[in-house]
């Protein structure tokens, strides 16, 4: 997503109030929508990705998640979809790949003032990977134990969607 690509701006209760430039919205920490998708294999490893140092956000940082910040009128299930694709060439929809929905979670900004909505889910898939070399430096394939031990290593949000999905997919029966 370029600096000038537009971004809806939600208020507390996930209303769109305004849509802004990208760079508007990292500039005043504006609250918006974003996609989280813990990518976990059949062997029960999950994808970790490594940003590249021209991101916006957490340039260099591991992500606990795939995902990224959702587009101007982009549902929540598109954009999720979008991002597996154009990161790590994941096609949700075909054969053998699953996508489960666990619901959005207000993630605070480290600051304890601003805020995003994440729109939060599992995705199971065995597919091979291919990273989007502009966003994603590399991936890893890291038990669930590998990646609680470089949570400090992880962009912040990442982390806070990795735990609420594993949780949520737990209380649902999907792991």
């Amino acid at each position: 997503m370029s600096a000038n690509e537009r971004v809806d701006i939600v208020n507390e209760k996930d209303e769109v109030i305004d849509t802004v430039p990208r760079h508007v919205m990292r500039e005043r920490h504006l609250a918006h929508r974003a996609s989280y998708m813990a990518v976990r294999r059949g062997d029960g490893r999950y994808l970790i990705e490594i940003r590249t140092l021209t991101k916006d956000y957490a340039p260099g940082k591991l992500d606990a998640c795939v995902g990224g910040v959702m587009q101007h009128a982009e549902i929540p299930s598109e954009s999720a979809r979008r991002e597996l694709m154009e990161e790590v060439g994941i096609d949700a929809a075909k054969a053998g790949n699953a996508i489960a929905d666990l619901g959005k979670l207000r993630i605070p900004y480290q600051d304890g003032v601003h805020f995003l909505y994440g729109y939060l889910y599992l995705v199971t898939s065995d597919q091979l990977t291919v990273r989007q070399r502009e966003e994603v430096s590399g991936v890893m394939f890291l038990t669930e134990g590998e990646v609680n031990k470089l949570f400090s290593q992880c962009s912040y949000d990442s982390v806070i969607a990795f735990k609420e999905i594993l949780e949520r997919a737990r209380e649902r029966g999907l792991l």
